[in-house]
């Protein structure tokens, strides 16, 4: 052990979720505001919520402890059960007495409404904090917020607080659970540390743990950082092994090769090449003379070649060999490089905003351009919501041309690493930039930038002629071709006779007005043709360029 090697009290990167080693930074700080003033505010939902290893469960045994003391807490780590089972571990963790092999959900009901009408009395809260909650089945959460009902003319008698991955707000956002996310008085979504927040958080520990000194190295930091994308638990671990590894070297300190070394342990992958355990000793021996052998050949070649390169030209091959990088340390700089840049892009694009995980956030944003308010609590899937305003979403993956082309404003899919997707709105295209929001935080950036994370899919919204169904073509009747045979008389041939039928002269006249649109001519109205057609005829539509 390396306790006594760095003179520490206890292990600094142990990963149980210990309160007194909660790293306060300005992220964990908002979410336990968040987490009090939702118990305090009195009744309903609190949600906390984040990706994994980020200290969601550290964050709620630290509010746990800020609990008043009359508060009654039942802590419930297991929600793979059925509404049964939950009521069940609610009484057990409450001291709720019931009858034994009880089956009956009104029982237990009954017994859980008694228990709160006592508290009421006494002036005594309830608070039931539910971890892993994006594994509660949805008529299960149903059950939950049926509990939420008990209430006085003044206040809600039971708290819910509920923990989980992000996965947790795309269940929430279902129509069928509305009545439920309705009722979230607070929600936070915990996001990984940055750069500088991992080297105090790191700092943080070890002094916590009774370290006078720095075990880390600032370049030993920025590796852990670049390799865990700032994923506490993750940072936890690889320390840990890095501090057993520089104490068995006898180190004071961890360096950058230590770290590597941590990070390939934890994380997977070779640092240099191994060499197989079964070579024997007159392998070993075989090994060793050829490598003498080679080394011996290579200097005479050396030394035989140098004797017929003029001497300028042996100056010019050392000032190019000195100033060359190794294409290994090139690599890994270019590549330590390029997930700093990718950072500093994540902290321009998100700011203090929240991660729209699911795209519900952005959808609501691009309906806002579109003079349409959404809620995705109240409202549910956003693309339901858009089809009664007979708006169609359509998905795709493509590239920034083709986004040009479709001239719309839209969605978009980006990856963070290990810190996850998430979605975001272009709002519009100029030249070599696009503008962004995210939240309130609206953002201009170069596209060779968004490039770097963006996953090619999108969503955008458009409007559909009446009766539409897919591309419209020879041989179609409706709605949608009479729509079509009009907008053609009006922009191509006027001449043209409006008719419900999809006729050569209605192809004769679309094809002439794609090959005007610089279009694929084929006579077939699609969405792309449809898009060009709306841009020219409908006003206050919203455009990305």
């Amino acid at each position: 052990m390396y306790l006594s090697h760095f003179s520490l009290n206890e292990r600094p990167f142990s990963i149980s979720p210990d309160p007194r080693f909660l790293f306060m930074s300005n992220r964990y700080r908002e979410a336990l505001a968040h987490l009090t003033y939702g118990v305090e505010d009195g009744g309903g939902f609190v949600l906390l919520t984040g990706e994994v290893g980020t200290g969601k469960t550290t964050v709620c045994r630290c509010l746990l402890q800020q609990l008043p003391d009359d508060t009654r807490l039942a802590f419930v780590l297991n929600p793979k059960l059925n509404s049964l089972e939950l009521l069940a571990t609610i009484c057990d963790e409450l001291d709720i007495p019931y009858p034994d092999n009880c089956e009956s959900l009104k029982v237990l009901t009954d017994k859980i409404s008694e228990y709160l009408l006592r508290c009421y009395e006494k002036g005594l809260s309830v608070v039931v904090m539910i971890d892993e909650a994006q594994n509660i089945e949805t008529e299960v959460l149903e059950q939950i917020r049926l509990l939420t009902n008990l209430e006085t003319n003044q206040k809600k008698l039971l708290q819910i607080i509920l923990v989980g991955q992000p996965e947790l707000q795309e269940k929430l956002a279902r129509r069928e659970l509305r009545q439920l996310a309705q009722r979230i008085t607070a929600r936070y979504h915990l996001r990984p540390l940055n750069l500088k927040e991992t080297m105090a958080y790191v700092l943080h520990r070890v002094k916590i743990a009774g370290g006078r000194k720095n075990l880390f190295t600032r370049g030993s930091i920025e590796v852990l950082h670049n390799r865990t994308a700032g994923i506490p638990r993750l940072i936890n671990t690889i320390c840990d092994r890095a501090l057993v590894a520089a104490s068995s070297r006898n180190k004071a300190q961890v360096d950058n090769k230590v770290m590597n070394e941590a990070v390939s342990d934890v994380l997977g992958g070779d640092i240099g090449e191994n060499l197989p355990n079964s070579v024997g000793r007159d392998q070993w021996l075989l090994i060793a003379g050829g490598a003498v052998a080679f080394v011996i050949l290579m200097v005479a070649a050396f030394w035989f070649g140098r004797q017929t390169i003029p001497p300028s030209e042996v100056i010019s091959q050392q000032v190019l060999s000195e100033d060359k990088t190794p294409v290994s340390e090139e690599k890994s700089s270019n590549d330590n490089e390029s997930t700093r840049e990718q950072a500093s892009l994540l902290e321009r694009l998100m700011a203090d905003q929240r991660w729209d995980t699911n795209g519900n956030w952005s959808m609501q944003q691009l309906l806002a351009l579109w003079k349409i308010e959404y809620s995705p609590l109240a409202d549910g899937n956003g693309c339901l919501f858009a089809a009664s305003y007979n708006l169609l979403c359509e998905s795709g993956r493509g590239n920034w041309q083709q986004l040009r082309e479709i001239n719309r404003p839209a969605i978009l899919k980006f990856s963070a690493g290990l810190q996850g997707n998430f979605w975001g709105t272009i709002e519009k295209l100029k030249g070599s930039e696009a503008v962004l929001s995210f939240g309130s935080n609206k953002v201009t950036v170069a596209l060779d930038e968004l490039s770097t994370i963006w996953t090619g899919e999108y969503q955008i919204l458009w409007q559909g002629p009446s009766g539409y169904a897919g591309d419209i073509k020879m041989g179609q009747q409706g709605d949608a071709v009479s729509w079509l045979s009009e907008q053609m008389r009006l922009l191509v041939d006027g001449s043209l006779s409006q008719s419900r039928e999809f006729d050569p002269p209605l192809k004769q006249a679309l094809s002439e007005y794609q090959r005007r649109r610089n279009l694929i001519d084929d006579g077939i109205a699609g969405m792309k043709t449809i898009l060009v057609i709306n841009q020219e005829t409908l006003d206050g539509i919203p455009l990305l360029q």
